[in-house]
């Protein structure tokens, strides 16, 4: 019996690993993963990251340009006008797309009288960008969905009447380009103009959608709504055809579309990489989910494996004694000594284990050894010792009632 209180301190703890009747040197096997293991570990998730980020440059780089954005003569999705674009261009008509205000007016100057300037969003338009288009004089402006603030800009003498949602509109006026048309989805907001000349079509709710303005060296084509200039409106009712007319009527198209600062839209860092890219990396976000999941660990019982080292229980138990010692905790060390003491002798007198009450180990222990009562409270319920001396000498005492227990020999 140790001064520790433990079990043969030549049997291996609870945990420890038995070494063989031949076994005299411990195991030192490493269990830290080298760089081969750590290699081997992360080349799936590698190579699954490089296939994706390929497959999305190279369909970035085959796609090319912009394939969305609504109104974009270069967008091929539903919303884009890459169609209307191209079918403009097989009718002769140079079509333009200007990108930044300054360059509208050295495009417009080269030939105004010939020249159609196409504004597709005029009401997010920048205020300097508003009163550097409005004072252009092309020979013609079409402004699409134009509220008030974007009339006054460009003084035109109309009335916005709001929004009042896009529709399968009839025509209802004489303008030859609309009764060639016929129908068309407009819509949309509506306009009154009172100025000598003006031409009212497609009225919804009494508000027409398509109105042309004369002015100095031109007109103004409001339209209420800019679904007939849709990739995927474009081939219903006479959409094309209206387009077409309206759009095509000078042999020069400037297609207005301000992007990034020009636009005067807060965009956030993610909105400036493509969509190619945005849903590249969502697949590579689903792709490490799942090879996470194929590779955590699984719920399930617990196995014992052999310890890569074997750890003595005389290595263990003086470890704890010199922490304990470093620690100055005489009392916890007493307190561990007694409760080990306490358990190992319940089980010798069949008591079962130390949580039984003190008073019936204490009167066990008495009957077994000739003691008093009050002696075999006081050695395993006491006090805690002040010093490390009177924790030896408790230690030898409880070493001595143990072996009195075990050999049922009665103290006098």
């Amino acid at each position: 019996m140790s001064a520790a209180g433990t079990a043969d301190p030549e049997a291996p703890q609870e945990g420890s690993a038995t070494p063989g009747p031949t076994d005299t040197t411990p195991s030192t096997t490493s269990v830290s993963p080298d760089a081969a293991a750590l290699w081997r570990a992360a080349r799936g998730p590698l190579l699954l990251a490089v296939l994706i980020l390929l497959v999305v440059s190279g369909t970035v780089l085959l796609t090319g340009g912009r394939d969305h954005g609504e109104l974009d003569p270069r967008a091929v999705d539903h919303a884009g006008s890459r169609a209307l674009a191209e079918l403009l261009r097989g009718q002769g008509v140079d079509v333009t797309l200007v990108t930044d205000t300054a360059d509208l007016t050295p495009a417009i100057e080269r030939a105004p009288e010939t020249t159609t300037l196409l504004v597709p969003f005029p009401n997010r338009l920048t205020a300097e960008q508003r009163v550097a288009v409005g004072v252009l004089r092309p020979g013609r402006v079409v402004l699409v969905g134009a509220d008030q603030e974007a009339l006054d800009t460009f003084e035109i003498s109309a009335h916005d009447f709001g929004d009042a949602g896009t529709a399968d509109v009839q025509p209802r006026c004489d303008l030859p380009e609309a009764l060639r048309a016929g129908d068309a989805d407009l819509g949309g907001h509506g306009y009154a103009a009172n100025t000598s000349g003006t031409v009212r079509c497609y009225p919804r709710h009494g508000a027409p959608s398509l109105v042309i303005v004369p002015r100095d060296g031109g007109d103004v084509v409001l339209l209420g709504s800019g679904a007939a200039l849709r990739n995927d409106r474009l081939a219903d009712r006479g959409n094309a055809s209206l387009s077409l007319q309206l759009l095509g009527a000078e042999p020069h198209l400037l297609w207005y579309l301000p992007e990034g600062a020009d636009t005067g839209e807060h965009k956030g860092l993610l909105s400036l990489l493509p969509d190619g890219w945005r849903f590249g990396m969502l697949q590579l976000g689903f792709a490490l989910v799942l090879f996470a999941l194929y590779r955590a660990r699984r719920l399930g019982p617990v196995v014992n494996e052999p310890l890569p080292v074997v750890v003595r229980a005389t290595e263990t138990a003086e470890g704890r004694a010199r922490l304990y010692r470093r620690g100055g905790t005489v009392g916890r060390a007493a307190e561990e000594l007694r409760a080990a003491t306490r358990g190992r002798i319940a089980a010798r007198l069949g008591l079962g284990d130390a949580t039984l009450p003190p008073a019936v180990l204490t009167d066990a222990v008495a009957a077994r050894t000739g003691r008093s009562t009050a002696e075999a409270h006081e050695l395993l319920y006491g006090a805690n010792p002040d010093d490390e001396a009177a924790l030896v000498a408790l230690a030898d005492r409880l070493d001595l009632l143990e072996e009195n227990v075990k050999t049922g020999v009665r103290q006098p």
